[in-house]
């Protein structure tokens, strides 16, 4: 009786614990009411801050990685990107059985829609939920040279698996 009762429980906290580990998708989401809670950024704010993530990721030739890992970043972590005025970026690991690993430029294009963004990419971007914020998994450049090369694959890295969140600081 008592075995059985132990086996109950710890599958039901086994059931809990697997549950807790669904990670959000990375379908782009405005946090629009009634169904989320606006964020009340500014978008001067979310420019901001994906300028600045931009120009920090071309300080170095080969541009500047944000990683993930599974060990690093288990159990749906989320990590202050940064932050400015009214807002901070946040990224998400959603997919916690693989290192994931992309550039600060793709990041900031994620969230405004890139340099000199047409309204279309801005739009389609974070950018384009306003001051509600949003989320949305990282949209990486596959065509991109730092992606194919040795170097990017002897890590094990893939740029998938990364949601970015822009809330109210």
């Amino acid at each position: 009786m008592f075995f059985s009762r132990s086996l109950a429980l710890t599958a039901a906290v086994l059931a809990s614990h697997a549950i807790a580990q669904e990670c959000e998708s990375a379908k782009k989401l405005c946090y629009n009411a009634p169904d989320s809670t606006p964020q009340n950024v500014t978008v001067e704010d979310i420019k901001s801050v994906a300028q600045y993530l931009r120009s920090y990721g071309l300080e170095t030739k080969a541009g500047r990685q944000f990683t993930m890992t599974a060990e690093a970043a288990p159990d749906c972590s989320e990590w202050t990107l940064f932050n400015n005025g009214t807002v901070i970026a946040l990224a998400q690991h959603i997919n916690s059985k693989v290192d994931s690993s992309v550039f600060y430029t793709d990041i900031a294009n994620t969230i405004d829609g890139g340099f000199e963004a047409t309204q279309e990419k801005q739009k389609a971007s974070l950018l384009g939920c306003g001051t509600t914020g949003g989320s949305m998994g990282v949209v990486y450049n596959a065509s991109a040279e730092q992606y194919h090369t040795t170097a990017y694959f002897a890590t094990g890295y893939t740029p998938a698996g990364i949601m970015i969140k822009i809330v109210h600081s």
